[in-house]
């Protein structure tokens, strides 16, 4: 029986070597005597160099389908060239087939990926280039020494690798990189079918090495050497994980035919680092498990009233869920990259989260991704488009540090909307402004957060603590209890190159509105509101890169606009408000470093904004308006009421310096202690700020009073403040009350 599927497989791979190369050589089947002659020998051997093109390869779903196009496979060094593969296939002595391959100057392309109404629109293109060498064995008998299944083992080493994307004549590609995967000693990947479902169980350990991250500027891929291109950086990540499928057919959500997966994963071990410059950002002792239930994979219509066709990933079946945990036992920041020795410790954190269907504010939300041709319309005609819709019901996240964790608890997340992705140039095209690298756009998305509060405990025993206030200690670095908003639009792009070498540059553009921030809330859904809510923010270079000890973060220039329409205290919808809040932000070169304190376990950033003098309408300028009237719904209307105004707040380094260097510096300290409270020593979320500046001047302050009828009249009430040589400390620990 084994002699006979081995005969069937020995022809099937002929028909595919013939098939992929084109060649015109006869090939034979063998016989059972000419395979029992062979087995234990050195087997056949085949060499082949070859250069093969397909049209397009489509796959469908309900009359439906997705189409990959021009697909090619030939030389990664000559656009008219020939790869190389040599094969030794040999039959062992207990009935295995192993094959061994030496893939070398190998480049596989797919041309453009659409859809049936994609039209001219694609997804954009995708390129290969490897060198490969390993075996693939195929042994009878599966999980448990099931005499129907099979069970494989395979070895594959692959270098000289590059990974592209292109939209538009722009390209982004993983340059360098180097792979080896393989099964454990001892173990090998699985396939049965039981119960009319396919069961795949594929134990696998391995590393990645990708030496930079490129851009370019052209229309044909990339050939020859690049390394004068700037870098993102480099990342390296070694594993060793199992994951066990079951995969059936039968239909997804809008009809008959479609996959359907379940998949139980557990990460072993893992660790992950990412350099720049000879210094790395290391997360070390990473373990997880994860299980997803019921995904569908099917080309289908998505969400939307327009009912779009896309490739459709949905978790939205009453059974469907995706749950799991993630433990990093420690995330070092600024390490030697070469020994991964060195940096200073962050701490510990576990993340766990359960995705499924759930109802906010009256809505039902669930989880599913529709991919589609096409990014964002201006850019051209490729790229890609993600509808989507998240619906986190339940996460916490744990961060332990010295021996006590804080677990943010009871995090809740929901949304939809579109996410595009392309690949563009510096250029304004349609009446739209891109920037050179990866763009990642927002397209009318509406959503939010929130968090029951935290739990405060020694490690180990935070999710037994009682919750409490105390997330609002980091509303400095713009997190908050809870967080939504009606629309969101807006982009950024991501650009290899620091300011000293490898890095990544950002440049980005972000609209919210009808916006609500809530921050010491509780349960009852009183607290302090941020109510009807609009942002306008931008970045123009903005620099990322991982020095020594730290993380450094330089914002180039930017400039914000946020609107508070009422800041209400108590509900967040007919609390009683303090009136409208408007805070616009200008500044350049404004600097953020991450590190943890020296010698202990923490988080230590230090902040410089640099509030610079107004140029036009960038500015910083602190509005407070009340006494507005209403419309016939009772709503306040902005610019109707009595405003005091602080216009062109900056910073300078002092009287007559003429620099605008110093700014106002913040060192910001945060972390899990043992502090003095009414019980004695507990643990306790702690955050110590220090800020100091040299000068702080306000041009002026204004009062303008508006009529309600568009007329305003303005009295400036101080001219040209200046306070000088500030320097403030506070030391705030966040403790249960007793």
């Amino acid at each position: 029986m084994k002699k006979q599927v081995l005969h069937r497989w020995f022809s099937a791979a002929g028909m595919a070597l013939y098939a992929a190369t084109g060649q015109v050589c006869a090939m034979e089947a063998m016989n059972d005597a000419e395979l029992a002659g062979v087995q234990g020998q050195a087997g056949v051997t085949v060499e082949m160099a070859h250069k093969a093109s397909m049209d397009r390869f489509s796959y469908f779903t309900n009359d439906n389908g997705i189409h990959l196009k021009d697909i090619r496979v030939g030389s990664a060094s000559d656009p008219e060239g020939q790869a190389r593969r040599d094969y030794e296939l040999d039959l062992l002595n207990d009935g295995s087939l192993e094959i061994g391959l030496d893939i070398q100057d190998e480049r596989v392309s797919v041309g453009g990926v659409s859809l049936d109404d994609s039209g001219a629109r694609s997804m954009g293109a995708f390129w290969m280039d490897r060198d490969m060498d390993g075996f693939f064995r195929i042994t009878p008998g599966g999980a448990g020494g099931s005499a129907d299944g099979y069970t494989f083992n395979f070895g594959y080493a692959l270098s000289n690798g590059r990974f592209g994307y292109r939209t538009n004549g722009h390209q982004l590609f993983l340059d360098d990189v180097s792979m080896n995967i393989s099964t454990p000693e001892g173990a090998g990947h699985t396939l049965d079918v039981i119960d009319g479902a396919i069961q795949y169980v594929a134990p696998t350990v391995g590393d990645i090495t990708i030496g930079a991250v490129r851009y370019a500027e052209q229309s044909t891929n990339i050939r020859g050497d690049q390394s004068a291109l700037a870098s993102m950086g480099s990342f390296e990540a070694d594993f060793d994980f199992i994951t066990d499928f079951e995969i059936r057919g039968g239909g997804g959500r809008q009809g008959a035919e479609g996959i359907q997966v379940s998949a139980d994963t557990t990460l072993n071990t893992a660790s992950f680092l990412y350099s720049t410059n000879g210094y790395g950002l290391l997360y070390q002792g990473i373990s997880g498990a994860s299980s997803v239930q019921d995904l569908r994979i099917e080309v289908g219509e998505d969400f939307t009233e327009e009912g779009r066709q896309g490739l459709a990933f949905t978790l939205n079946g009453d059974s469907s869920r995706a749950e799991g945990n993630l433990s990093i036992d420690d995330i070092r920041l600024g390490v030697d990259a070469g020994t991964r020795d060195g940096g200073r410790s962050v701490g510990s954190v576990n993340f766990s989260w359960l995705y499924e269907n759930q109802t906010i504010n009256g809505a039902t939300f669930a989880n599913q991704v529709y991919l589609m041709a096409g990014g964002h319309p201006d850019a051209g005609d490729e790229g890609m488009r993600f509808a989507s819709e998240w619906s986190l019901a339940d996460a916490g996240l744990t961060w332990t540090t010295n021996g006590n964790s804080v677990l943010f608890d009871g995090i809740q997340s929901w949304g939809r909307g579109d996410v595009t992705v392309n690949v563009t140039g510096n250029e304004a095209l349609g009446g739209t402004q891109f920037y050179k690298g990866l763009r990642v756009g927002f397209d009318g998305i509406s959503g939010g957060y929130r968090m029951d509060g935290i739990r405060v405990g020694s490690e180990g025993s935070a999710e037994g603590a009682e919750v409490q206030a105390g997330a609002e200690l980091l509303s400095a670095l713009g997190v908050f209890r809870s967080f939504e908003f009606g629309n969101m639009d807006g982009q950024y792009t991501l650009t290899p190159g620091g300011p000293n070498g490898d890095g990544i540059t950002i440049n980005s553009d972000l609209y919210i509105e009808d916006g609500r921030i809530g921050s010491l809330t509780e349960a009852s859904g009183q607290g302090v509101w941020a109510d009807d809510l609009s942002y306008e923010g931008h970045i123009r270079d903005m620099t990322l890169e991982v020095v020594q000890n730290g993380l450094r973060v330089v914002q180039g220039e930017a400039w914000s606009t946020m609107d508070v329409g009422n800041l209400r205290v108590g509900g967040a919808e007919d609390g009683a408000s303090f009136g409208r809040i408007v805070w616009q932000r200008y500044g350049q070169d404004s600097e953020m470093v991450i590190t943890g304190p020296e010698g202990q376990e923490g988080l230590k950033l230090a902040l410089t904004s640099i509030f610079s003098e107004a140029v036009g309408d960038k500015r910083n300028r602190f509005l407070w308006e009340t006494g507005r009237t209403t419309d016939a719904e009772g709503n306040p209307q902005n610019g109707t009421g009595m405003q005091l105004v602080l216009d062109n707040i900056h910073t300078s380094d002092g009287l007559g310096a003429g620099n605008n260097d110093f700014g106002v510096q913040t060192e910001l300290s945060v972390d899990v202690r043992e502090a003095d409270s009414a019980d004695g020593l507990q643990p306790s979320f702690h955050v110590n700020t220090h800020t100091r500046f040299r000068e702080l001047n306000v041009g002026r302050v204004n009062l303008v009073h508006n009529d309600g009828s568009g007329n305003s009249s303005t009295a400036t009430a101080l001219q040209g403040v200046s306070i000088q040589n500030m320097d403030m400390e506070s030391n705030l620990n966040a403790t249960p009350i007793p």
